[in-house]
């Protein structure tokens, strides 16, 4: 039977998009108004908006949301516009994923049946069962994005899971997540799932004469098709690893992989440095707290003798406190640096995710923490990296507590 389609159009190309829909073996109905649009959505596997401009667009997703509620089928909008912003703008008003114009229908047709996938009940491989991701080395090295953060608790495996999956709903089959912290990793918990060996294992092998389908073999992988190399049980398991042979983990994996997303951890040790300067990308985690801000001011010391790691650095606060008194703008002025993004408080969400190993972006997708994590995987896969522009020195309260 074919899946079922609702395309909202206001003031778009309504015929062009539904034939495209058609060709695709999809039952389309198309609406010109939203109240029609409702009255589909119980029997739809999908919705697909477009408006006449972006502003449109984006009041139809949040009035669909709003009416809807959080039940309703994924959402696909289609824009008129090729850059970040606009996609970020449309992600944020609630819309699943992003289609820009002219359109590939190839392009198209993968992403909906991503997203009807999703909608279908879910039924996923219980880890047990999952069979290795069938690895094949990139024709030239993937990225290497590290999460890390000068302080415990403050979220950085949350961050790091959650990118890696979105990151993964762009390039199935393309992503990994690496658990490099040794002493304290998380990152198989976070999504439920473990694997038969561990990233301390696997580094204590002579890693770079393994085959890919011998690496994969230490990994475990995800109904969502992430490839997931979790972190030692113990912390003495690590013990002998070195940060060669992480950096020799990362040369690896990056040749096998287009991206590897990795937890870096919280200690700044011998090893950590060593996966630090692997680093393509570099996302440092911030908590606004006074504890937090010192620790990382003391980190930036040691991480700007690295040679160009700042440049490669995007700050994102995570919000974790329901009212915080020190704000992103204080401590871009107090500590010179920029930040890129703030992910908002949502405690509820989060801490059921981490229960259930159920990250946030499966199981709240619309909620503003969710919108800030999609603009921060944008940002990444779009190598969208700091301005450039000057920071101010640093004064005030917090540079006084801050500083030596």
């Amino acid at each position: 039977m074919s899946s079922r389609v609702v395309l909202v159009s206001l003031g778009g190309n309504a015929e062009g998009l539904a034939s495209a829909l058609a060709r695709l073996d999809l039952d389309v109905s198309v609406a010109h108004d939203l109240n029609a649009a409702l009255i589909e959505l119980d029997d739809s596997q999908l919705i697909v908006v477009e408006a006449a401009d972006t502003a449109a667009l984006a009041l139809l997703c949040r009035r669909i949301n709003d009416e809807a509620g959080s039940s309703h089928p994924p959402m696909l909008a289609v824009v008129a516009a090729r850059d970040v912003e606009t996609r970020v703008t449309v992600l944020e008003a609630g819309a699943d994923d992003v289609l820009a114009q002219p359109i590939d229908e190839r392009e198209l047709a993968a992403m909906v049946d991503a997203l009807i996938r999703r909608s279908a009940p879910t039924r996923l491989e219980h880890p047990a069962t999952a069979s290795p991701h069938a690895a094949h080395p990139q024709a030239g090295p993937g990225r290497v994005i590290v999460f890390a953060s000068a302080k415990g608790g403050s979220g950085t495996t949350t961050l790091a899971v959650n990118t890696a999956l979105l990151l993964a709903e762009m390039a199935p089959g393309n992503v990994a997540i690496a658990d490099l912290d040794m002493y304290r990793g998380q990152v198989a918990t976070h999504l439920d799932i473990y694997g038969r060996g561990s990233t301390a294992m696997l580094a204590r092998e002579d890693v770079l004469s393994h085959t890919p389908e011998a690496i994969a073999e230490f990994g475990r992988l995800h109904p969502s098709g992430l490839m997931v190399y979790g972190g030692p049980y113990r912390p003495d398991d690590a013990y002998s690893v070195t940060g060669d042979h992480l950096k020799a983990l990362i040369t690896a994996l990056r040749g096998i992989y287009a991206t590897v997303v990795v937890d870096g951890g919280s200690t700044l040790d011998a090893r950590a440095l060593a996966v630090l300067n692997s680093a393509d990308r570099l996302v440092v985690v911030v908590t606004p707290d006074i504890p937090a801000l010192r620790l990382l001011h003391a980190a930036l010391e040691v991480v700007s003798e690295m040679g160009g790691a700042v440049d490669r650095t995007t700050f994102v606060v995570n919000d974790i406190y329901p009212k915080s008194s020190i704000t992103a703008d204080q401590i871009e002025e107090h500590l010179s640096i920029r930040i890129g993004l703030t992910v908002p408080y949502d405690s509820e969400n989060f801490l059921r995710a981490i229960n259930e190993g159920q990250p946030v972006v499966l199981h709240a997708r619309r909620s503003s923490a969710v919108a800030a994590l999609r603009k921060l995987a944008e940002m990444l896969a779009d190598n969208d990296v700091d301005d450039g522009a000057p920071r101010p020195p640093k004064k005030g309260r917090l540079g006084g507590l801050l500083g030596r």
